[in-house]
């Protein structure tokens, strides 16, 4: 079923945010308690960014308009090598345009696609990219990233599209979570939609068929996302 839940204020307790975006379920399964740990630990407000902890690298940069902190075992893929990638995550038979909703600027030439490897390919696939805000006229940062959101769910179709308001770097964000069919594969996609300074709007984007380990750490990877000058 799909839903889109009311967008709460940042300052809102976890457990409001919880109850609202995952329809109050109880947590039987392991998927939604993955779900849930990330939206209570995507409310709650962040301290001053952190400096690059052991084991970590930074991924992007001032071309891409924003920079991250992963894994050191997050691998950068080329440009050529990317729609391989996305297929290795269960992407590969969406039609492009869908696909450009699911993963904004992935192919676009300031863009960075990271893998996470592992046996017998790619786990995860997480794509960083900036553009021209396009919020509709008259819309506040919060509003126009809530509509962008609203056009992905529209573009995509998802059996689940859900969304939560947040903040990336002090700027008004909103977490994005789409679950899709293709063909047979069960793909899961989380976005960070972020109001970025200079009239952008920046995405941090992963999509993976093994929801269970990367909700959680989706949402840690929050802290150690920074917005760069255009």
């Amino acid at each position: 079923m799909r839903r889109i839940p009311v967008l709460l204020p940042v300052s809102a307790c976890a457990a409001a945010l919880v109850l609202v975006i995952t329809g109050c379920s109880s947590g039987g399964s392991r998927s939604t308690q993955a779900e849930q740990a990330m939206y209570a630990a995507v409310s709650k407000p962040l301290a001053a960014a952190p400096s690059l902890p052991a084991g970590e690298k930074w991924a992007g940069g001032r071309a891409q308009g924003l920079r991250m902190a992963v894994p050191d075992r997050w691998v950068t893929v080329a440009p050529a090598a990317r729609p391989g990638a996305l297929h290795a995550v269960g992407l590969g038979r969406l039609r492009p345009a869908v696909l450009n909703a699911v993963v904004p600027g992935w192919a676009s030439p300031g863009s960075v696609t990271l893998a996470d490897p592992g046996p017998p390919g790619d786990q995860a696939v997480m794509s960083l990219s900036c553009a021209a805000a396009a919020l509709p006229a008259g819309t506040n940062a919060l509003t126009g990233l809530n509509t962008l959101a609203e056009q992905e769910f529209t573009a995509i179709n998802s059996s689940n599209a859900q969304l939560g308001q947040t903040t990336v770097d002090g700027h008004p964000a909103v977490l994005v979570y789409n679950q899709m069919s293709v063909g047979t594969a069960s793909v899961t996609a989380l976005q960070y939609e972020i109001a970025a300074p200079a009239g952008r709007t920046c995405y941090v984007t992963l999509a993976t068929e093994k929801q269970v380990p990367y909700e959680p750490a989706f949402s840690r990877f929050r802290p150690g996302i920074q917005l760069l000058g255009a």
